[in-house]
């Protein structure tokens, strides 16, 4: 396959408003994720039904959107504002959701990237970070080889993270993108033994290092070498790599981190029935995420809290257990790590095999002797500003350089270590121009505010019964059917994507203060809009007499300007009317795209956001009926809207009547769900008849 040339190369998709949400505050959800993945925009144009689209906005920022819709600790649904009303929206659920009715248009795109800048770049490790890195450097221009000790790509993800939390397939996909735009690759190649750091320091013009933390800590406490004693790293990769490994009938594991968790789960789907865990924390305290370790306990795990290893017990080879000794504190009163024991009171915990988890770190001997430095615990030396080594040339990013931290983190990093080789690369400054993490944010949703919303439950995700998935690698979250994941993405609120002033057009006429249930707007000589009290609801914009407000989310035109496409060519030997519908996505799930036939439906975020002008457009495009469908008020995501939507309908009535039209071709028709069958189909339908006994509308 020819590589496309650099103007054949599609423009990277962006989300309507995406410029000037730059200038903006972020969402809460959107400034929580390291790599700032546009969450209201992907979420938004999933309840529209446009999955190619949100998959667009999710793979924009993360190249291993894939993988974080499996395993991401997701930091957006802990920011999101519906934590003040009910619960946070299911963030991460919807993003697998959006990936996986996109499979074929993503394999469909993609394509090799002319190599344009005519140098290349070095990738040691193909972790997150690293990635991360070599897709935006192909991305430039750059021939990009990655270089990778294990026998496949995606470094930690691949041969640390167990098969029932992220499927090889999976993360194939993510990996098959990035390698798909002329990657070279070159798996086991370990760097220091198959080939030396200063051979490709020498063969490219920057070679960047993102290995990683792959190697485990240990415990110095008596009996801890030897038979029956593993640690974490390599008993997670023989498992991956298929190596079997040796466990007796008592596995019992050291530490409470999320690692350590993956470490007693996956014994348990090796046949171990009897797993505990020992950690110094309580269960507070635990770093474990907290729906991993109430997963971990469904599955029969035991955790032993607040005792520390003192020496492993043993007869000969044999391991007989793991003596402990009892935990005072954590914590010192600073709140950093510095465990306090009470070595009076100890105990023995039985086990035939110990799987120690307290900690990893990067394996950097193949940097002895070469010009990068490490300190004196033995890290490497890097400028953050840079993300260069002490080596011209040399880069590093990811957990080698920031430490333990999330996928999604090591993908921020990536994107500025690509950024940093890219500007060393032409021969530019890197200082003062990498992008910073830190961005502002809209504050949590006034009290006053939050009372106005009505609570929803969050749709929980099905898992495998316990008994059921210890018994295999197979993946135990059952995800969101189209109906669910459209429910679930009506639930949120917008955030950031509400309406904006454009200061020189309005008058200060108070109509936006009158009409918003809200209170978002302050009007003083202009009118301004407070985001934080914004609710996206789209209320104001049509009401607005100088047509100064916009919305962030969504061209408040678009409908209008695309009507002759929504409509499509009259058939004048047509039976039956065509109808155009403004069907709110908000509590359609499904039913609202399973429409009849001859229904036009214009999914919209709310009926509030239709403008007479829309439904007027749907008329000259050839329409024989326009119904606005809209939600029962029990079930409306909006409060105060309905008297303005009807005034709306009720104008255009007026309208049609003195034009001859006829004011019956337009009602609004308000929707119960819940009740069986398809109730937007079913209104639709009767709406038909009527529009069909009055006649059909003969097209120019």
């Amino acid at each position: 396959m020819a590589p496309l040339k650099a103007e054949e190369y599609p423009k990277p998709y962006r989300p309507y408003g995406a410029d000037i949400k730059e200038t903006r505050p972020y969402s809460p959800c959107r400034a929580a994720c390291p790599a700032h993945t546009d969450v209201q925009a992907y979420v938004g144009l999933i309840a529209q039904g446009r999955y190619n689209e949100a998959f667009e906005v999710i793979t924009s920022v993360n190249p291993i959107a894939s993988v974080c819709s499996m395993i991401c600790h997701h930091p957006c649904e802990q920011a999101c504002r519906r934590c003040a009303i009910d619960e946070p929206l299911a963030v991460r659920h919807l993003k697998r959701f959006a990936i996986e009715k996109s499979a074929d248009y993503r394999r469909n795109k993609r394509r090799l990237v002319e190599k344009t800048k005519g140098k290349s770049v070095g990738i040691i490790g193909s972790g997150p970070s690293g990635l991360t890195a070599a897709n935006d450097l192909a991305n430039f221009g750059y021939n990009v080889t990655i270089y990778e000790r294990h026998p496949v790509l995606g470094g930690m993800l691949a041969s640390a993270i167990p098969p029932y939390r992220l499927p090889r397939e999976v993360l194939k996909e993510d990996i098959d993108d990035v390698t798909a735009k002329g990657i070279e690759v070159r798996t086991n190649c370990e760097i220091g033994k198959d080939v030396k750091l200063k051979d490709l320091v020498g063969k490219h013009e920057a070679v960047l290092i993102a290995i990683g933390l792959s190697q485990s800590r240990s415990l110095n406490i008596p009996g801890a070498e030897g038979p029956g004693v593993m640690l974490a790293i390599p008993f997670l990769e023989d498992v991956a790599f298929d190596r079997k490994p040796k466990l007796g009938d008592k596995v019992l594991v050291i530490g409470g981190g999320n690692v350590a968790m993956d470490v007693a789960r996956t014994a348990r789907r090796l046949g171990v029935e009897d797993v505990s865990m020992v950690c110094l924390e309580s269960a507070e305290e635990m770093p474990a995420w907290k729906w991993e370790v109430d997963e971990a306990i469904e599955e029969g795990i035991r955790i032993n809290h607040r005792w520390g290893p003192k020496a492993v017990r043993r007869e000969g080879d044999k391991v007989l257990g793991l003596e402990v000794v009892k935990v005072k504190s954590v914590f010192d009163q600073s709140g950093r790590f510095n465990p306090s024991f009470d070595n009076d009171v100890t105990t023995v915990l039985d086990a035939d095999t110990i799987i120690i988890t307290i900690g990893q770190m990067s394996d950097l001997s193949f940097l002895k002797d070469s010009s990068v430095k490490l300190d004196e615990r033995g890290r490497v030396v890097w400028d953050p500003a840079t993300q260069m080594s002490s080596a011209r040339g040399v880069f590093v990013s990811g957990e080698v350089v920031t430490g333990p931290g999330s996928a999604i983190a090591a993908v921020a990093n990536g994107h500025r270590a690509a950024i940093a080789v890219h500007l060393f690369c032409q021969g530019e400054g890197i200082e003062g121009r990498l992008p910073d993490q830190e961005k502002e944010k809209i504050s949590q949703m006034p009290a006053d505010v939050a009372g106005k919303i009505e609570r929803e439950p969050r749709l929980a995700i099905k898992h495998i019964a316990p008994e059921v998935r210890c018994d295999s690698m197979v993946h135990f979250e059952i995800g969101y059917d189209e109906e669910e994941a459209l429910k679930e993405a009506g639930r949120c609120r917008a955030c950031g994507g509400g309406a904006v002033v454009d200061q020189k057009k309005c008058m200060a006429c108070l109509t936006c203060m009158r009409v918003c249930p809200y209170g978002a707007p302050v009007v003083a000589s202009v009118s301004e809009i407070r985001p934080e009290y914004c609710q996206a609801c789209g209320l104001c914009s049509p009401e607005c007499p100088a047509q100064a407000i916009s919305m962030v989310s969504y061209d408040v035109r678009e409908i209008r300007n695309t009507m002759h496409q929504i409509i499509g060519a009259i058939d004048q030997k047509r039976q039956e009317p065509v109808i155009a519908a403004f069907v709110c996505t908000h509590h359609v799930g499904v039913f609202g795209f399973d429409l009849p036939k001859n229904v036009r439906a214009v999914p919209v975020h709310c009926t509030s956001r239709i403008d007479i002008l829309d439904m007027l457009k749907a008329f000259e495009s050839g329409a024989d009926g326009v119904a606005v469908v809209r939600c029962d008020n029990t079930i409306c995501k909006y409060r105060g809207i309905e008297h303005r939507v009807s005034a709306r309908v009720g104008r255009v009535k007026e309208l049609l009547g003195m034009l001859k039209i006829g004011s019956d071709r337009v009602e609004l028709l308000p929707v119960k769900s819940g009740n069986g069958g398809n109730p937007y189909a079913s209104v639709c339908e009767d709406f038909s008849g009527r529009i069909k006994q009055i006649g059909l509308r003969q097209s120019k």
